[in-house]
């Protein structure tokens, strides 16, 4: 009974040696999978990268990205002259109501700011006035 009680304890200890190499070997290869994966990742960024670099430089694209720009400048334009004739249009339909613009408010708004001002430091003249003539 004792050598059949070795060979099994002689079984198990190369079960669990070779149980261990596995894992040992396993996480060799996780390491090498994940230093490949990190690599091909950076390789792919290069590669995108130089990819669109050389995509711009072709004269077609070049071209396309031009009509955009120019596109995008023709439509500001417009849409600044479209603002401004329907900021005329309004000033003339209000003016036609007698009704007064934001401008105009707002040059009214600062024409009594300075007004309210001037009436301040009169008021104050007046009271330092009065004050020294009381004493």
């Amino acid at each position: 009974m004792t050598a059949a009680s070795q060979f099994l304890d002689q079984s198990m200890d190369k079960m669990q040696s070779a149980w261990k190499s596995v894992e040992e070997e396993v996480q060799k290869v996780q390491k090498q999978i994940e230093v490949t994966g990190t690599s091909l990742n950076q390789r792919a960024e290069k590669q995108i990268k130089q990819f669109q670099k050389d995509f711009r430089t072709y004269p077609g694209v070049q071209r396309a990205e031009s009509l955009g720009e120019d596109l995008k400048k023709e439509v500001e334009t417009r849409l600044t002259w479209v603002s401004e004739q329907m900021d005329s249009s309004l000033v003339s339909v209000l003016g036609g109501l007698q009704i007064a613009s934001r401008t105009e408010i707002d040059k009214l708004d600062r024409k009594l700011n300075r007004i309210n001002r001037r009436l301040k430091a009169l008021d104050k003249a007046i009271s330092e006035k009065a004050q020294t003539e009381k004493s």
